[in-house]
């Protein structure tokens, strides 16, 4: 797999699974305050949707740069999650409609770009604009049902990301085989991406 496709290639620290960052007391000060300050936000989590965007958004264009990047994105129509035609919706506001309708919680946001960033590792995969949107949906839904004790049914969230309740599962099942049920997420890596994703709002 191209060294591109992984977060880690675009950032320096960003996501370091060895890594064993340590926040000084200043850092945890600010980010408690900074989650005490949340629920003031119009929309729940804004800050870190914006974020996760902005992360996204540079991968992208990174991609883009690629010599063979019609190449992948001709291959890549294969797999499950790419699109005959690039979603109008911005990844900021398709986050944002996917936190308005289902609620997830701060966690599930950030274990579900570690989900993406195993997918592309376990799966040779290329994020691109025509598969973007899938793989954050199905990204966060997974980590939806593994992190918190309550969610919807399939068929109320294949209505918020905008496909029928057939694809939705058909989707879940193959990034599930794809990731090799890799769910757990180690402590010190989501500390770690949380402390990455805090230091982005300052």
């Amino acid at each position: 797999m191209n060294e591109r496709d992984s977060f880690a290639s675009h950032f320096g620290f960003f996501p370091d699974r060895n890594s064993e960052n340590i926040e000084t007391k200043e850092q945890t000060a600010n980010n408690e305050k900074d989650e005490e300050n949340e629920e003031s936000n119009e929309i729940k989590n804004i800050d870190l949707i914006k974020s996760i965007s902005q992360i996204l958004e540079t991968i992208l264009n990174n991609n883009k740069r690629l010599e063979n990047y019609k190449e992948i994105i001709k291959k890549q129509r294969k797999i499950p999650f790419s699109s005959r035609l690039i979603p109008k919706i911005s990844l900021e506001d398709y986050l944002i409609r996917i936190q308005s309708y289902a609620d997830m919680e701060k966690n599930s946001l950030i274990t579900g770009l570690i989900y993406i960033d195993r997918l592309c590792q376990e799966a040779n995969i290329t994020l691109t604009d025509y598969n973007i949107h899938r793989i954050l949906f199905i990204s966060i839904l997974l980590s939806i049902k593994y992190n918190e004790d309550k969610y919807f049914e399939n068929r109320y969230y294949a209505d918020i990301a905008g496909v029928t309740l057939k694809e939705l599962n058909y989707l879940e099942y193959k990034y599930v085989k794809m990731i090799h049920f890799q769910f757990y997420v180690n402590d010190k890596v989501l500390k770690n991406y949380k402390l990455y994703l805090d230091n982005m709002n300052q």
